[in-house]
């Protein structure tokens, strides 16, 4: 996923239009927030 997420961006970074670019960092963020949610968090203390 990560290279996907930088194959946009590099896209969105040569965009001519304001509506292409935009498009194009949305779909970046889906993917960033994919790869965030995928990527396991340690479990909260719970003070026990």
């Amino acid at each position: 996923m990560n290279k996907e997420y930088a194959k946009i961006m590099l896209k969105a970074e040569a965009a001519v239009g304001r509506k292409e670019a935009m498009s194009l960092f949305k779909e970046a963020r889906l993917i960033r927030k994919k790869i965030h949610h995928n990527e396991s968090s340690p479990p909260l203390h719970q003070g026990n």
